[in-house]
């Protein structure tokens, strides 16, 4: 299905659209979410910060805040939440860090390695996106590879807010 965008491209739309305007600098797009809203196929983008402190991995991750959901089929923002305005999130502090990267998962990786399994990660969302686009299962040792490569490469920290989020893409793509 050629008229759908890569997660690659849509993570570059969404960089470059109006809605970073709407969250401060030092905001990065973590994993996306892939869900079905109003009868629409969409990834779900989650933003968070990161901050650099110097050690070799003690980077500070910072709990995910915004939301930007993004339509696949139609190519537009549908939607952009600020989770610091949801209720659900009333007691997250999201200046506070919640963990650290680079976590154990992925410690031995180097950093062409991590940018390799990433690409390799997008590719699998791209199959995934396309599937559930066309209204097909997903090959059930395909969504066993996605999970894997997922789960190892989502900061443990991150998952509480995957889970809360969007616990049935949690259950079945990342835990």
């Amino acid at each position: 299905m050629s008229e759908i965008k890569k997660m690659n491209e849509i993570i570059a739309d969404v960089r470059k659209s109006n809605v970073m305007l709407s969250m401060p600098l030092g905001y990065t797009c973590g994993y996306p979410v892939i869900t079905v809203k109003h009868a629409r196929v969409c990834a779900v983008l989650p933003f968070l910060k990161y901050k650099v402190t110097g050690a070799v991995d003690k980077t500070q991750v910072f709990p995910i805040r915004f939301l930007v959901t993004y339509s696949v089929k139609d190519g537009v923002i549908t939607a952009f939440e600020d989770l610091q305005e949801n209720p659900a999130f009333e007691g997250v502090d999201f200046n506070e860090p919640v963990g650290l990267f680079r976590h154990d998962a992925i410690k031995e990786l180097s950093k062409s390695e991590y940018k390799e399994k990433q690409q390799e990660l997008y590719a699998m969302y791209d199959r995934f996106t396309e599937a559930v686009v066309a209204g097909e299962d997903y090959p059930a040792g395909e969504l066993e590879k996605f999970h894997a490569l997922l789960s190892k490469m989502t900061e443990p920290s991150l998952k509480p807010f995957y889970r809360a989020l969007y616990p049935a893409f949690y259950a079945n793509c990342m835990e």
